[in-house]
């Protein structure tokens, strides 16, 4: 699918966050279970370049040396040549630590910053589209675009410089959930009928649920 030519000018980067430990999954990297032979965390790439963002920092913590030879085989891919990674140095302090890792590697003059979740399986490159294109036709005053199902917010979200400046600034287990909660009138909520933006995976569970109700199936590699 070719990018959108008008997310591409509009200079809006990408923070894959692949940092957690999976402590409720075995302590597994959730990002490398695969669907359909494609590790997560390459599906979730992959739909971003589809998308047309051209820019992508991924934030590893835990899991950094599983992690890290997966995205340098697609680096070494034309389409991910601007594809970077971070380690999050303490990753326990929780996802504004790791948010604020990914901020500090892209470029200070972009237009927004689009987040999404490593352990995603349901997400769509329409999902992604969508969130751009609210992003661009937001007003003015709104500062912060999330996907909302049955009022649970979800990923990905988009947020532009003056949210990014306060999570930049913010104390080490702050992130954007608490600007949020303290700006509403900045944030938009999207509204979505399907649960693909809600929809990641923190337990065994949930893989059994996922394959169950959406005949999605995760697995890891099969060594040779």
């Amino acid at each position: 699918m070719p990018p959108n030519p008008e997310v591409s000018h509009k200079k809006i980067a990408a923070i894959a966050m692949a940092a957690g430990a999976g402590s409720r999954f075995g302590h597994q990297p959730k990002s490398l279970l695969q669907r359909d032979g494609e590790p997560l965390i390459a599906r979730q790439l992959r739909l971003l370049a589809e998308a047309g963002i051209e820019q992508t920092v991924v934030v590893l913590g835990h899991h950094a040396p599983r992690v890290a030879p997966v995205l340098a085989a697609l680096k070494a891919k034309p389409e991910y040549a601007a594809l970077t990674w971070v380690c999050n140095p303490s990753p326990n302090d929780g996802p504004g630590s790791s948010l604020r890792c990914g901020l500090a590697a892209l470029p200070v003059d972009l237009d927004g910053v689009l987040v999404l979740l490593g352990d995603q399986p349901l997400l769509e490159v329409q999902d992604i589209r969508a969130v751009l294109s609210a992003w661009l036709d937001r007003a003015p005053h709104i500062e912060l675009v999330v996907p909302t199902h049955a009022g649970q917010p979800g990923h990905p979200l988009v947020f532009g410089p003056q949210a990014r400046q306060a999570v930049q600034a913010a104390s080490a287990t702050t992130g954007l959930r608490d600007w949020r909660r303290a700006h509403p009138r900045q944030v938009q909520s999207l509204a979505v009928d399907h649960l693909r933006c809600t929809t990641d995976i923190d337990t065994q569970v949930d893989v059994a649920r996922l394959a169950a109700e959406h005949g999605v199936s995760l697995a890891w590699v099969q060594s040779p």
